[in-house]
């Protein structure tokens, strides 16, 4: 159901967005059209200025006329210009003052001013950098231009310097005064503010600095005071930028509040569409098909299962509770068949099994009956060895059967009878002077492991038995199985004799056997002799589990 609503909610999720976004835009929309009002406004003034300059650096005659005469013609301009220009002068080629529409001393160097070297190094008309008259004492823009001679030799440089204060009248009583901010940027990022705008209304310096030397461009950002704004700039000049300066706070606070509006209202429809959904399916679908399931969960398997559905439950109920019928009737036939082959199946195991250990105990009775016939020692002693591993399989073959799993055997009660059984087989004698302590975990093992770890146990418990002690002396034989994780440790040790000198390696067909059945565990043998021997074998315990088919 939730699904159904996910295209109604992204497209009208999408459209809340977009108007979002749309009143946004709204306040970059505005800076930039401030921005190119104010442009206009200003490149006036600038053309102004540039086209004076630029037509007295043609003027080649200003530089054979006596000074008096220069400064009275300069002076003449001014005066057409009072609000506009706070100077403008005449330099040599090295930068020596010939004359100007103020007083200054004739000869004065102003060859270290930017505006000069900018102006030679271009050889064409240059604005300077925001600063402070020298001989006015007022904040200037300066601009300046060569005048050259026709073969292209510098033979001075006119120069005249704009008062701040006329781009600051230029923006009184207009609609960026009375709401926005406009400043002036050098390319050094100094920034000359035309309306009440404070620093703490500019961008962060960094970005400042990147806004007075590129193209222009309208940016959103943080002010200094952590206030949201717009800033759009506009290139007056190749040294000179204009910005204007817009707070969004208000423009993203509407924006914000259209947005929940639309979010809100979006939200009510979508609970309202849900609620519908969610009661339509609980009349026509939930309920039915929750009685379906309590009638499943009440079913009993190998019983025919009734749905008890109505006529007016939804076609899909009706038919997934028929189909359940008939599902039921041919698992209770399956089920039949399957507890028949099941039993029919433990029989056989069990048979098999049983069989088996029959079988291996009548081979263990023919060769103890054919060790009693011998007369050499050592023949008997291998004929008995050789018919305690026999009934060792025996053993495990028949708690095998008792466990009824057929696949796994508790190690606990394996163990203590085959060590009975090995003690058993000393004799009555053997009984008397022999002790054997068992102290194993509860574990379980798959038969394959089994196997290997009876023999081992045998052929271990069995070599203590006839090597570990002097004939007549008694003693106790340990057999300890501990589990470790996913692993296992056999210690099966004695405080006898021991069977061999501890420098001499194991050569005996018993030591091999014990170490090929180590292998077969998937572990290695360490014998260690020390008031009596030792074996250690750790291996991992495999974790195959039977089908559970086959478990009975």
């Amino acid at each position: 159901m939730a699904i159904a609503t996910v295209p109604v909610l992204g497209i009208a999720g999408g459209h809340a967005w977009v108007n979002y976004d749309r009143a946004l835009d709204a306040g970059r929309q505005e800076a930039i059209m401030l921005r190119e009002a104010a442009a206009a406004r200003h490149g006036a003034g600038l053309d102004a200025m540039q086209e004076l300059i630029t037509g007295l650096a043609r003027r080649e005659d200003l530089l054979d006329v006596a000074p008096e005469s220069c400064d009275r013609t300069l002076r003449n301009l001014l005066e057409l210009f009072p609000d506009r220009y706070a100077n403008i002068w005449l330099l040599d080629a090295e930068g020596r003052m010939l004359c100007g529409a103020l007083p200054v001393p004739r000869g004065q160097g102003f060859r270290d001013q930017g505006y000069f070297q900018s102006a030679i190094a271009e050889r064409g008309y240059v604005l300077g950098e925001f600063t402070v008259g020298t001989v006015s004492g007022r904040g200037v823009l300066p601009a300046a231009a060569p005048i050259l001679e026709p073969g292209g030799q510098i033979r001075g440089v006119v120069a005249a310097a704009a008062v701040l204060e006329y781009f600051v009248r230029a923006n009184r009583n207009t609609a960026v005064q009375q709401a926005h901010n406009v400043w002036l940027l050098d390319r050094r990022g100094t920034a000359i503010p035309l309306t009440g705008g404070s620093d703490a209304e500019l961008p962060d310096p960094p970005l400042t600095a990147s806004l007075a030397t590129g193209e222009g461009q309208t940016v959103e950002g943080i002010a200094r005071d952590g206030t949201p704004h717009v800033w759009s700039v506009a290139v007056l000049e190749a040294e000179l930028r204009l910005m204007i300066g817009i707070s969004s706070e208000a423009v993203r606070a509407l924006a914000a509040a259209s947005l929940r509006d639309r979010v809100l209202e979006l939200s009510l429809f979508l609970l309202a569409c849900l609620a519908a959904i969610v009661f339509g399916a609980e009349i026509a679908v939930a309920r039915p098909l929750r009685v379906l399931a309590a009638r499943v969960r009440a079913w009993t398997p190998g019983q025919r299962f009734d749905p008890d559905t109505r006529a007016n439950d939804p076609r899909e109920v009706l038919e997934l509770g028929a189909a359940l019928a008939s599902a039921s009737s041919v698992i209770a036939e399956r089920e039949t068949a399957l507890r028949a082959a099941l039993g029919q199946r433990d029989l056989l195991m069990a048979e098999i099994h049983h069989r088996v250990k029959n079988n291996l105990q009548i081979v263990a009775s023919l060769l103890s009956m054919q060790a009693g016939r011998l007369s050499e020692p050592r023949a008997v002693a291998e004929f008995g060895m050789a018919r305690d591993r026999v009934q060792a399989l025996a053993t495990l073959h028949r708690h095998l059967y008792l466990h009824q799993s057929f696949e796994r055997i508790a190690l606990r009660p394996f163990l203590e009878e085959l060590c009975r059984q090995l003690s058993d087989a000393m004799g009555t004698q053997g009984e008397e002077i022999f002790h054997i302590e068992i102290d194993a975990d509860d574990i379980e093992i798959g038969s394959d492991q089994a196997i290997s770890l009876a023999l081992l146990v045998t052929e271990a418990v069995s070599n203590a038995m006839r090597h570990a002690f002097p004939e007549g002396e008694g003693g106790t034989i340990s057999v300890a199985l501990q589990r470790e994780g996913d692993r296992a440790e056999l210690r099966i040790a004695d405080d006898g004799a021991g069977m061999m000198p501890a420098e001499e390696p194991p050569q005996g067909l018993g030591l091999r056997l014990i170490n090929g059945f180590a292998q077969h565990l998937g572990g290695e043998v360490d014998i260690r002799q020390n008031h009596g021997t030792e074996i250690r074998v750790r291996f991992p315990l495999e974790h195959r589990t039977a089908d559970p088919a086959l478990l009975g």
